[in-house]
């Protein structure tokens, strides 16, 4: 009874695939996909060219590039121009009249002085690094009045008067010194070198996923070939079953049990392309940059399976990672840039104490060049000189400030520790999975040898009659897993190789590509070999 169960359940599966021998199982043909071989070589370069998530990451430090300049923009000079025309009539109190030129006489009605003047300035203002606010400028006035049109007094009408000059501002505490003043630009650099370690860190993780898809799909694509081996051995032992059935060495259940055998291969056949479809979402994902590319197709490897033998020194390899990991250089980074954004945020806490003086030399003329050639000759002068002094009383947003920064200062450090905990941890655990890989496929290639000598044995003791159909196909059946184990056990070994690659930093440089920084920008760079 029992012994009827496997033959019951074949044949079930039978009656799900009838008459399947016809049928071809290719990409083309069972699943409509057009096969588009490529090399490993060709899939990474692909990435390169191609790849959106990379794209993207690296617009972020083209962003960041931008910040940069935009940064320095604040000590470019700026020019600046102003004028005012204005006409007035205005009554004038006692003192004004007299210093207007009035004489003492009784007025009924406030003397009216009635002037026109038109004033303009221009020059050239910005900011050094130092701190120092910076103003060097050229004015003039032109003026018509009640008083410039008696002569005397006056000497000329209408009259000009210029001035050329120069103010300063300095900072003597709160924003004094470069370190104050170009901590916006160093802050900004700290963002671009953090946005070109994320992306090269997103790089890393683009081709070390194209290189595991890659490995997936020539698993795929050797298993494939081991199952339709067992479709071929399936179909050549019911045509076997059926000549002894006529010689009436066998009965019609061996023949149906080969029959069965070979609906239930065809079906795992097919569960093999779907394994390499199922791959195609992830590398096209990588490869590929526009929804036109790719359509219908499913990329296959032209290679096969490498034998890749990673050293597991794990000294060595923890220095490697903790040096060239671009992700714990970004930690690094940010810590570096949270500690800038503390001695600022310090700075802000001193009282403002800034030094003042302008220095002004004058002329008046009864024309405009005149007027500035008498300037220019110090006909007169104005000098200024002094203190502006003030504090917040309580200071509580500098004081809230600098607490954050610290705080955040101390947030960056604390990742700093915690990118080397995990580069650690992920290090022992990947050096693991290589060794558990290694073991498992040498204890493959054993299996796979005793596999193949059963079937031998099955194979001979069905032709003299002392075994069934039902036990040759289950010894091929193992002799078929033990050798998809076993390429598993190598794309395994593969993958985890290219795992310790990415964790110790190194797989770039593996694959014979570099990060090229001589440039304005940086970009990746594939060696020809």
């Amino acid at each position: 009874m029992f012994r009827l169960l496997p033959i019951l359940a074949l044949a079930l599966t039978a009656c799900l695939f009838p008459d399947s021998r016809a049928q071809a199982q290719t990409f083309e043909e069972t699943l409509g996909l057009q096969p588009s071989y490529l090399t490993m070589e060709e899939a990474l370069h692909k990435v390169l060219e191609k790849s959106l998530d990379v794209r993207i990451e690296w617009l972020n430090w083209a962003v960041a590039d931008s910040q940069t300049d935009a940064a320095w923009g604040k000590f470019e000079p700026s020019y600046f121009l102003n004028s005012t025309w204005r006409e007035s009539n205005l009554p004038q109190n006692a003192l004004e009249y007299v210093q207007t030129g009035g004489i003492f006489v009784a007025l009924d009605e406030p003397n009216m002085f009635k002037q026109q003047s038109f004033l303009s300035q221009t020059g050239i203002e910005g900011l050094l690094p130092l701190g120092t606010q910076y103003k060097l400028f050229a004015s003039l006035g032109e003026f018509r009045n009640d008083l410039n049109r008696q002569t005397p007094p006056s000497i000329f009408y209408p009259e000009y008067a210029a001035a050329v000059g120069v103010t300063l501002t300095q900072p003597l505490l709160r924003d004094f010194g470069p370190d104050v003043n170009l901590a916006e630009v160093h802050i900004s650099r700290r963002n671009e070198a953090i946005a070109d370690h994320q992306w090269e860190a997103k790089l890393q993780r683009s081709i070390a996923m194209v290189m595991l898809d890659y490995y997936d799909l020539i698993f795929a694509v050797e298993n494939l070939t081991v199952k339709r081996d067992v479709v071929v051995f399936a179909q050549k032992l019911v045509a076997e079953n059926k000549k002894r059935l006529e010689a009436g060495q066998l009965s019609p259940a061996d023949v149906q049990e080969a029959e069965v055998a070979v609906a239930i291969a065809k079906e795992e056949v097919i569960t093999a392309l779907s394994f390499a479809v199922e791959k195609q979402r992830s590398i096209k994902g990588q490869i590929l940059g526009s929804l036109e590319e790719g359509a219908g197709l499913i990329f296959l490897p032209r290679d096969s399976l490498p034998l890749i033998s990673p050293r597991t020194d794990r000294t060595a390899l923890l220095q490697s990672a903790l040096a060239r990991r671009p992700d714990h250089r970004a930690a690094i980074e940010e810590a570096e840039k949270q500690a800038i954004v503390v001695k600022y945020t310090r700075n802000q806490l001193l009282p403002r104490l800034d030094l003042q003086a302008t220095l002004t030399a004058n002329g008046l003329s009864g024309d405009r060049s005149g007027a500035y050639e008498r300037a220019f000759d110090r006909q007169g002068y104005d000098t200024q000189v002094g203190f502006q002094f003030s504090i917040p009383l309580g200071n509580r947003t500098a004081k809230a400030n600098s607490a954050v920064a610290e705080n955040r200062q101390q947030q960056a450090i604390l990742n700093i520790a915690r990118s080397e905990l995990n580069v650690s941890v992920e290090l022992d655990t990947i050096i693991a999975q290589v060794k558990a890989a290694k073991a498992r496929l040498e204890s493959t290639r054993e299996s796979v040898g005793l596999s193949e000598r059963l079937v031998e044995t099955e194979q001979k003791r069905l032709g003299q009659g002392v075994a069934r159909t039902f036990d040759v196909l289950k010894a091929r059946r193992d002799q078929a897993d033990a050798r998809t184990r076993q390429i598993a056990a190598l794309a395994d070994y593969n993958k985890a190789a290219t795992q310790l690659s990415l964790i110790t930093g190194t797989l770039l440089e593996r694959q014979g590509i570099r990060i090229d920084r001589s440039g304005r920008q940086p970009q990746a760079v594939k060696d020809k070999h």
